[in-house]
């Protein structure tokens, strides 16, 4: 197939979703269902008395709880929702600084950006590929309020070094966690460190309910208490004794945070009643990635242009997505003729992930393209992501190395 006919032919603007063509796609979600998860969502769609704000988000909040350490846990509608949540309550806007990671999905960044504060790019570690705090600690100022982390692609980032940061410096940490669930560091897992953690359940992730879902987690109990009202249009029960149940009416609506309008970020109870059944197989799944993941790695340590992430002792990276940085320069190749050779001669949709943040027209029109992130913008330039899912078969995996082995040696010979 032509390059004309295979690149009109896309699929959602993420790169996923089966392209004709392709030998190897680049699917639209990480795993398919099991049967116990299916009949988890039945059981809701026949059973369950309300479809929102019922039993089964409280047990999913209370199972997630257990499960990530945090101290306090809710259940959202995405996590794009459990980010602007943290936003609110880090009580921030115009004149103030948020410290954000160059490279991450836009989610992360756009609900600060709302709030009127400055966003203020750090650049990554040349290692681990995520925020480095060392880059952190040169960008604070007097106006510096927050320090947002992405634990990107299921990588930790160094959250000794960030917590001892926001102590000196008094600032609010918000973890972004969506790439990240039950990635850990010396078995405390991420989203429990900071102030707030915010986590994906999107259809491309290890861990999706019904295509969309998230969670927050919260460090203190005075943001753990204003939190329910700020997710639900500020609705509560009425205080005190009431003669008739219906007078005044049957809930009040008050305002959890001065000057502050509430919103309405909940999720249905189906989603709840999957997350919980999700729960049980999700470290089972993170193993599969991983072992995946060591499979190729061991497979292509032995090709000098390739190089992999490093990862620290200790930590558990998840691997939400298998990223590898291609140096052709050597014999005057890049990334995007590796890609030319492996979409159309090998038949493999591999994608580029996204661009960091400062290069895109949304944030260079509202006043975020200033940046000083060098390691990013050499690293990024030739960095791609294999197509991945959770249980790819060993032919599969295979094809992938040979298909890279195969596409570096004509780029040298030509």
């Amino acid at each position: 197939m032509s390059n004309q006919s295979k690149t009109t032919k896309v699929g959602d603007a993420s790169g996923r979703g089966s392209v004709a063509g392709y030998r190897v796609n680049f699917p639209a979600r990480m795993r398919t269902y099991s049967e116990a998860e299916i009949e988890a969502v039945v059981n809701v769609m026949r059973n369950a008395e309300v479809q929102t704000q019922g039993n089964y988000m409280r047990q999913f909040e209370a199972d997630f709880k257990a499960y990530s350490g945090a101290n306090y846990a809710f259940a959202v509608d995405n996590a794009t929702s459990a980010l602007r949540l943290s936003a609110i309550m880090c009580r921030i806007g115009p004149g103030d600084e948020v410290i954000a990671p160059g490279y991450t999905f836009c989610a992360s960044a756009i609900p600060f950006g709302t709030t009127g504060a400055k966003l203020v790019w750090a650049d990554i570690d040349p290692e681990t590929w995520v925020i480095d705090p060392k880059d952190i600690e040169k960008k604070i100022t007097p106006r510096t309020k927050v320090l947002l982390v992405v634990h990107l692609l299921g990588m930790p980032v160094d959250m000794a070094a960030i917590m001892e940061i926001a102590e000196k410096h008094n600032l609010r940490v918000v973890e972004d966690c969506a790439q990240a669930p039950g990635a850990s560091i010396h078995g405390r897992k991420v989203g429990s460190f900071g102030d707030f953690g915010c986590f994906s359940f999107h259809g491309a992730k290890n861990i999706t309910t019904l295509g969309e879902g998230g969670m927050l987690t919260v460090k203190s109990a005075a943001d753990a208490a204003i939190t329910p009202g700020l997710r639900h249009n500020g609705v509560r029960p009425f205080t005190g004794e009431r003669a008739r149940y219906w007078v005044p009416a049957m809930s009040n609506v008050d305002i959890d945070l001065e000057n502050t309008w509430p919103n309405n970020f909940s999720i249905g109870e189906a989603q709840c009643a999957l997350g919980s059944e999700l729960l049980k197989t999700l470290d089972q799944n993170n193993d599969i990635l991983i072992a995946q993941a060591n499979r190729l790695r061991t497979a292509l340590s032995d090709i000098p242009e390739i190089k992999f992430a490093k990862i620290p002792d200790g930590y558990r990276h998840i691997f939400h997505q298998f990223v590898l940085h291609f140096d052709g320069s050597a014999f005057g190749k890049n990334r995007n003729d590796l890609l030319d050779f492996l979409t159309e001669e090998a038949g493999i949709r591999a994608i580029v992930q996204y661009h960091p943040l400062f290069r895109y027209p949304l944030f260079q029109k509202l006043g975020a393209a200033e940046q000083n992130c060098p390691t990013l913008d050499d690293w990024w330039d030739n960095s791609f992501s294999f197509p991945w899912w959770i249980g790819m078969p060993d032919e599969t995996m295979d094809y992938l190395v040979d298909s890279v082995k195969a596409g570096i040696a004509t780029l040298k010979a030509k």
